[in-house]
Formats: C-alpha cells, sequence, structure tokens
C-alpha cells in the first residue's frame, strides 16, 4: 500500500475497520449455520463417542438411529442470528433430556458437540473472510467485487444519463 500522505492512509484504514465491522454479522450467522448443520447431521449417528444405548432401548427403536427416532428433534434443531450475536439451539424438551442427561438417560451432546466440531472450520472462514477484507477483497470473493464496481459503475452512468435528459441536453444521441 502506498499512500500519498497521511490523510489518504487514515481514509484507507477508517474504511478498512468499516468493512470489518461490516462482515462480523456474516460470520455469525456463517458459523451459525455450520453448527446447526453439523448438529441436524449427528443426529441418528454414533454422535461424539456417546454412551451406545441401552439393550431395553435397543429393543424398540426403530432403524433411524440414535435420537432420530421420530425426526422431531431433528426438525426442532433452529438457528438464528442478528448483528453479532448468533444461537443454535431447539425448543423441544427432549433435547434438554439428551444434550445434559438425566438420571436415566447419559448425555449426548449434539449441540455443544456440534459446536466444538465445527469450531476449527469457524475459525478457518472467520479469518479468510477477515484476510480478504484486509486485502482489498469482499466476504464474497474478487468476482462478486468486480461485478458490484461494475454495477456502482452503470448506475452513476444511467444517473448521469437521467440528469442529461430531465435537464433537456442533447437527446438525440440518447436514443440511438
Amino acid at each position: 500500500m502506498n499512500f500519498l500522505n497521511l490523510a489518504a492512509a487514515a481514509a484507507h484504514f477508517h474504511e478498512l475497520k468499516h468493512d470489518l465491522d461490516e462482515i462480523g454479522p456474516e460470520i455469525i450467522k456463517r458459523a451459525c449455520i455450520m453448527v446447526w448443520t453439523e448438529a441436524r447431521r449427528v443426529l441418528g449417528t454414533e454422535g461424539y463417542g456417546w454412551p451406545a444405548l441401552s439393550p431395553e432401548t435397543l429393543a424398540h427403536k426403530t432403524q433411524s438411529g440414535m435420537l432420530k427416532e421420530t425426526g422431531g428433534l431433528h426438525d426442532s434443531i433452529k438457528w438464528s442470528s442478528e448483528g453479532n450475536e448468533g444461537r443454535v439451539g431447539s425448543d423441544d424438551d427432549k433435547a434438554v433430556w439428551h444434550e445434559l442427561g438425566t438420571s436415566r438417560i447419559p448425555a449426548r451432546t449434539f449441540l455443544v458437540g456440534a459446536a466444538m466440531v465445527t469450531e476449527p472450520a469457524i475459525h478457518a472462514m472467520a479469518a479468510k473472510a477477515a484476510m480478504a477484507v484486509a486485502s482489498g477483497g469482499s466476504l464474497y470473493g474478487s468476482e462478486l467485487h468486480a461485478l458490484i464496481h461494475a454495477l456502482k459503475h452503470v448506475a452513476h452512468e444511467a444517473k448521469e444519463l437521467g440528469h442529461q435528459v430531465l435537464e433537456g441536453g442533447d437527446n438525440e444521441g440518447i436514443l440511438k
């Protein structure tokens, strides 16, 4: 980066801070989706080293796998994000029983487990996004950045053309 003066450098770093502040909510959203996807995926599997099902449970269980008998728990897992806060969870009472365990059910932490398993990928995604913005790119890649720049240019040209038409300028060249 070559800056002509301190004012140009300050303007650049101010814009960089703004861009980095803007990507925070998108990173949170993507992280929530990653945890949500993993939490739903793990249901019906052996989990993250979860205790095996008891013989009594296995005797009446269908082939759906662990924690996926009816699909209700799977479908109850939701995510939301707003600003720099995100949530992944379930409003199903059974989710609490399975996540924390009870006196008769061992804990099978599908939510905490999903968060722990996806943590390295979330860190990598966030770092990649921050580096893209810091290096002058964008969260969505250089192709989209170029497209947005082109669209802004087209919008500027259209605005100028509109001003010419409204001001009664040379309309002959516009209509050709």
